[in-house]
This record gives C-alpha cells, structure tokens and sequence, in this order.
C-alpha cells in the first residue's frame, strides 16, 4: 500500500482518539493488521476500507487520495487577494506567534486528544492511549508493545519476546501456554525468561541464603548486628551479575552508590546511639 495512505489511516485514526487496539475492535480485526496498515506493509479489503471511511466521516475518496488540496489551495489564495485589495488597513490581519507554535507541534508529528474516550497522546512511531477499556502503549520504532485492559496483559519487548494473560489466570509466554502465573515463573525464572542463560544461573546461585548464614555466625560470635551490613550485598551481588551480562560497570555502579549511601547513614546513626 502507497505510504501517504499509509500515513493518513495513521493520523485519522489519532485525530478520532482511538489506539491501534480499539479501532481493530471496532473493525474485528488484529492490531497487528491495524499496524500493518499504517506501516504500508499491507493494505485493508474494500469492506475495512468502507469501515474506516464510514468510522472516520469521510469518503473513500478522501480516505484513499485525501482531500483536493491544491484547488482549496487556489481558492484560498483568490479569497486572500479579493480581501486584501478591498479591506481597510486597519483590518489586516497581524500574525499571531502562537500559530507559528501550532504549526511546529504539526510538523513535529505530535497529537494530544483528550475526551470522553480516553486521553490519546501519540508522535511518530509512539503512542500512548489511557481509556476505560485499559492502558495501551506502543512503540513501533523499538517494537514494543503493552495493553493492560480487562481481558488481561499482553507484551511484547524489543527481543521479540511476548507474554500474554487471559481471562482464567493462565499466560502464555513466547508461544508455550502456563496454567498460571507461578507456573510460568518455577519453569522460567521470576523473569520469565527473558534474560541470558548466564543471567539465569548467576540468579540461581542462593547468595542471599549464604550471606544471611554468614551475618548469623558473625553475629553469634561477635555479640553485635553489624554484621548485618553484609546483608546491603545482596542487590550488588545481583547487579554485578546484570553488569557482567551487559558487559557494562553502569547497574553495578548505580547499584554500589545507593547501598554505599545507605551503608552510611545506617553507620551514622548507630554510632550516634
């Protein structure tokens, strides 16, 4: 499908304030062929286009080839002239800078609804639509995906992994269908898989258990909590694993910084008591 089609199923669609989500509902089509539509990679059948146009208040022609802009153009311009010969000079019209503003947010690609259906906030290839039927966001350029509505969850990440709930408290992930959360989360890890296989073994090693049996013997033996400082280790033992995954020092050092600090006003006030 041409891409100036394309681009204006796009912006009729923002303009009537609905998500990719709620026109497909309307349609009783995926929102996969919704996206599809407006990324020109396939084009609707003549009953969706009559739909859409019928949705939209406008005619196929318009839906299709937009409105006849360059005779409006000229029609205008005739107007403007007849206007500006016969009106007084008092009456010419000043510039207004806000209208300058408008026009950038235009050309920006930036649209902002707000009504009884919802608040519909959407920019090229982001949109973010709040409604009684749920929370939707997408992200087209990164391909992701969430909508959190009645029916359940469903999302999808940049890795192309996808969960989804129903109705009966079972979730799909990637594919393979779990009868509930918990059992999603025994077989994949609390990430439901969504990490490396280093990733999932660094989290399976109990380093908390080990450090609580350490900061017990510490304390029987030393007569103090102190040791319990040992237990801030926790979350940097984690971080690091994330660190070494990413092969980035950022998790680690954001991580080292906050327990660092908390390290230090647990050490001030004891030591003031």
């Amino acid at each position: 499908m041409d891409a100036q089609i394309a681009n204006r199923l796009a912006d009729l669609r923002r303009k009537a304030g609905l998500s990719q989500e709620a026109l497909a509902a309307k349609l009783g089509v995926s929102r996969q062929a919704v996206s599809k539509w407006e990324r020109s990679e396939a084009s609707p059948d003549t009953d969706n286009l009559i739909a859409l146009a019928s949705l939209y208040s406008v005619t196929l022609d318009e839906l299709l080839y937009g409105k006849d802009e360059t005779s409006n153009a000229e029609q205008d311009e005739t107007d403007a002239t007849e206007n500006a010969a016969t009106a007084p000079a008092d009456d010419v019209e000043q510039d207004d800078p806000n209208e300058d503003d408008a026009d950038a947010d235009a050309k920006a690609g930036e649209h902002v609804n707000i009504g009884w259906n919802g608040i519909h906030v959407s920019k090229p290839g982001e949109e973010v639509h709040v409604s009684w039927d749920g929370i939707h966001v997408d992200n087209e350029a990164k391909g992701e995906h969430v909508h959190l509505g009645r029916k359940g969850l469903h999302a999808r990440d940049a890795a192309g992994h996808e969960v989804e709930s129903d109705g009966a408290g079972g979730v799909t992930v990637d594919g393979t269908h779990y009868a509930s959360w918990r059992e999603a989360r025994e077989k994949l890890g609390p990430d439901l898989g969504s990490t490396s296989p280093f990733l999932r073994a660094w989290n399976r090693f109990p380093y908390g258990v080990f450090v609580a049996i350490v900061v017990l013997m510490l304390g029987i033996s030393t007569g103090t909590w102190l040791p319990a400082l040992l237990l801030l280790t926790i979350p940097i033992y984690h971080a690091l694993g994330r660190s070494i995954d990413r092969r980035s020092l950022v998790p680690l050092m954001k991580r080292l910084i906050s327990m660092g600090l908390l390290a230090w006003i647990l050490w001030t006030v004891v030591s003031h008591m």
